[in-house]
């Protein structure tokens, strides 16, 4: 009986020790999970932390009598052509271009195009590195986009080199993806935060002024040298919660449109080679066409994420009436107000024409659409980083609030518009913002740009 209880106590014995044992090794599999999603904890959202625009010095600054006089000198295209276009372009005189352009003849050589590539965007990506304190090895994906120009290495490999990334750094360099390629690589470090989580995304975007002047005199492929100047963006992306607090802005959506199956479309915005053997930009006559015709696509797909229900209802009531009611035909289609869904609007500053067709398109005011045409008076046409440009600008005037919601809308060759909708989510300081490419001289705006620019 003795010999009973002590095997029955040291059967007991034993299965206390394994029910302490296996306590003890679910609480250090519990204590794991919980440290890990702890550290490696991400969410859904994709922070906007910051970003930088390009400013050259003005030793840079190239006012429209210099390049209707070096046309003149240089014997390239129709100078009435190109001062009746620069005086109509609601460009101004303080806009900036590369020293390879107002030497005569131009200098196309690699070295100049290198020397732009590098100033663009080592300022830019250094000044934003210092802003914050960043680590670049904290960078964990490269993204950068330039149309005309794709050197072997890479633009995101020169930044790798110049800062030293980590070995394991992912690097994506988009080429030839135009004026709205700025938000293209939005959506694909969008993309990859939605796989890779807990990482940082710093995207280049810009376009190459140098690389690709046209000497010829055929109109279409001169009004690329008319309207396009020097400038770049460099923006830090997060999906990092612990970023969440100093972020300027998330990410609500971004909708993507590519008309390149029309033939029509495809051609509205092309480089290409003329007859006398130059190498050139082609902006056909159709292209405010092509680029209303992809905005409304772009839009008809936005507006179902961002308009209230009552302006939904209204523009799809206007479309039954149009149908069924001969005498509505004659209104024509209701236009939601999109002033009902965003505070502000930074609308690719591609040119005059393209500003004023959007506004008339959307039934916006003045106002709506002043970033813009203050970037193309002071800055030109920078193509992908001009919504970045009137970005700031709404910065430096103050108007961005805590909540606010911001519409960029950008178009490019292929023929695509792109849209990218970010709401607020901190106070955007303008006091003593250096940083910001507006800040010494956005006292002097708005102005009234005039029909016709003096030089």
């Amino acid at each position: 009986m003795e010999i009973f209880n002590i095997l029955e106590n040291s059967n007991l014995i034993e299965v206390l020790i394994l029910l302490y044992h296996s306590m003890y090794l679910t609480l250090i599999a519990l204590t794991t999970i919980a440290i890990y999603f702890w550290l490696f904890r991400s969410s859904k959202h994709v922070y906007l932390v910051d970003f930088i625009c390009f400013r050259p010095s003005n030793t840079y600054r190239t006012p429209i009598s210099s390049i209707i006089e070096h046309a003149e000198l240089d014997g390239f295209g129709d100078g009435g052509f190109l001062t009746k276009v620069l005086e109509r372009s609601a460009i101004g005189n303080e806009c900036y271009v590369p020293s390879s352009i107002p030497v005569i003849p131009f200098d196309l050589s690699l070295n100049s195009t290198m020397e732009e590539l590098e100033m663009v965007i080592f300022s830019t990506v250094s000044d934003l590195f210092t802003k914050h304190k960043l680590n670049p090895r904290s960078i964990d994906v490269v993204i950068t986009n330039c149309s005309l120009v794709c050197p072997v290495p890479s633009l995101a490999t020169m930044i790798i080199n110049k800062f030293g990334l980590r070995s394991n750094v992912m690097s994506f360099n988009l080429s030839g993806m135009g004026c709205s390629a700025g938000l293209l690589s939005v959506s694909l470090a969008k993309d990859l935060l939605r796989v890779h989580k807990n990482s940082t995304v710093l995207v280049l975007s810009m376009e190459s002024v140098s690389s690709n002047p046209y000497k010829g005199k055929v109109k279409s492929m001169l009004l690329a040298n008319c309207l396009f100047r020097m400038g770049g963006v460099a923006i830090l992306l997060s999906n990092k919660t612990n970023y969440k607090h100093i972020a300027k802005y998330e990410l609500q959506h971004l909708t993507r449109t590519h008309l390149g199956s029309k033939d029509t479309a495809y051609k509205s915005v092309f480089q290409e080679v003329d007859e006398e053997g130059c190498i050139g930009v082609s902006l056909s006559r159709s292209i405010l066409q092509v680029a209303g015709e992809a905005m409304k696509t772009n839009m008809s797909t936005l507006a179902a994420f961002v308009l209230p229900y009552s302006e939904i209802i209204k523009h799809g009531l206007s479309l039954i009436l149009k149908k069924f009611w001969p005498p509505a035909r004659k209104r024509g289609t209701y236009i939601p107000d999109f002033r009902k869904a965003f505070d502000h609007f930074c609308v690719h500053a591609g040119g005059k024409a393209v500003i004023d067709a959007v506004k008339e398109s959307l039934k916006l005011k003045d106002r709506d659409v002043e970033a813009s045409k203050m970037t193309l008076y002071r800055f030109g046409n920078t193509s992908s980083s001009s919504v970045w440009y009137s970005l700031s600008y709404l910065e430096a005037q103050g108007r961005v609030r805590k909540g606010d919601r911001i519409w960029q809308l950008g178009f490019g060759s292929g023929f695509k518009c792109n849209s990218a909708v970010w709401k607020c989510i901190s106070k955007v300081k303008t006091e003593n913002c250096c940083s910001n490419v507006w800040s010494e001289f956005i006292h002097l705006y708005p102005i009234e740009v005039p029909d016709f620019i003096d030089h």
